[in-house]
């Protein structure tokens, strides 16, 4: 007796492609042949369509050369893209907002403090996610300075919501590294940048994020590339610079910032004795500095040349400056200060807890620049110089 013939479940996978003794293109025969002992009745044949075509699929083009998915005559080789990547989703409309010192004078700790330890050796190059900004409000936070701002692209957004799965190398983010590309083109070698640490991010209901970030130090890009699976995210090893910006004292600080520079020049041209006194790093003192735009202002277009030698223009000068370093740590609402001069000045917060700061009812645009020898707080308008305890000062 002629043995069974294996049953069609066992003839899977190689079983059905190795019986390939017949030639090429042909197939199986149907189930109903087979049970006829492999003949094909004339009558059923002429009847009845060839089904075989559709119980048994062609066999793919790769079935006889295992491992292989294409053919090297209909598939050219793919070369990859060596040129420089352009018009790259970049984030244009950022709003910045500096955040307030927390109340706890607790450190905010960035990645270049997990390297104090090397000293002098050199720091080691470190591989960070780039975020690309081609609009010009983009943020510039200082070294250690708070600062949040608004995301909306798809793919920063994507990988905000890994950082804040765990995906970074901190609790709910990361250490980020921003970089200005103008023309819309990816960071390549030797282009500046700065490093951020990513301390909270905000996921709003319309898909946007809110990133909380702490400055940290700049870097230069040695090497950038485009990994998978990051929708086009650029990452890139960078070359940190060796040591934090060193603080300058409370009147340089005054002629690097532009929005500062009137002030500074002004306080070495009218009152001299209180520059003299700003320039010594050995004493402490906290100014309130009205912008140049404040300045420009109140002053009525005046030269600084026009405003040489006028003793009001000193006194209100010098009501701006208190001794004693000051932080927003420090400050409450309805705190007094005093002033060089004996001008008292009031701090308040229009919103609880620490919303609004405002001095003698001026607003306080920016706090928290730290100096060598103290500390600035910028506001909008001048102070009125007034030593009675209960002065006030009015725009």
């Amino acid at each position: 007796m002629a043995p069974m013939p294996p049953s069609r479940l066992q003839q899977t996978g190689a079983h059905i492609l190795a019986r390939g003794a017949s030639p090429a293109g042909s197939r199986p025969p149907s189930s109903a042949g087979s049970a006829a002992g492999g003949r094909h009745s004339p009558a059923s044949s002429a009847s009845s369509p060839n089904l075989a075509q559709y119980e048994y699929p062609p066999a793919p083009p790769s079935a006889s050369r295992t491992g292989r998915l294409y053919r090297e005559d209909s598939c050219p080789q793919l070369d990859p893209f060596g040129r420089t990547a352009e018009n790259l989703p970049g984030i244009k409309s950022v709003k910045m907002k500096r955040v307030a010192g927390r109340t706890e004078a607790l450190p905010q700790c960035v990645w270049s403090d997990s390297v104090q330890h090397l000293g002098e050796d050199p720091w080691p190059a470190h591989a960070v996610p780039l975020f690309v900004f081609y609009g010009a409000d983009r943020p510039r936070p200082a070294y250690r300075e708070e600062v949040k701002f608004l995301v909306k692209e798809d793919k920063y957004v994507n990988f905000g919501l890994r950082l804040r799965c765990g995906g970074g190398d901190r609790y709910m983010g990361g250490s980020v590294g921003l970089v200005h590309s103008p023309d819309r083109r990816e960071a390549c070698p030797g282009q500046d940048g700065q490093l951020v640490t990513i301390t909270d991010i905000i996921v709003n209901p319309d898909n946007t994020i809110i990133v909380h970030a702490v400055g940290d130090l700049p870097f230069r890009v040695q090497r950038a590339w485009m990994p998978r699976g990051l929708r086009g995210l650029q990452c890139a090893i960078v070359e940190v610079e060796p040591a934090a910006p060193r603080l300058e004292t409370i009147l340089d600080t005054c002629d690097q910032e532009s929005g500062l520079r009137r002030f500074g020049r002004l306080l070495r041209a009218a009152a001299p004795a209180a520059a003299a006194r700003l320039a010594d790093p050995g004493e402490k003192f906290t100014v309130f500095v009205p912008t140049t735009n404040a300045l420009n202002a109140a002053l009525g277009g005046l030269r600084d040349e026009d405003l040489v030698g006028r003793p009001d223009v000193e006194a209100v000068l010098v009501a701006h400056i208190v001794p004693g370093r000051v932080a927003c740590e420090a400050l409450y609402n309805g705190r007094a200060l005093t002033a060089i001069d004996g001008s008292s000045l009031i701090v308040s917060f229009k919103t609880w807890p620490r919303g609004d700061p405002r001095v003698n009812d001026l607003l306080v645009e920016h706090m928290d620049v730290m100096c060598a020898n103290g500390v600035i707080h910028t506001i909008d308008g001048l102070l009125t110089p007034n030593p009675a305890p209960a002065g006030r000062g009015r725009r």
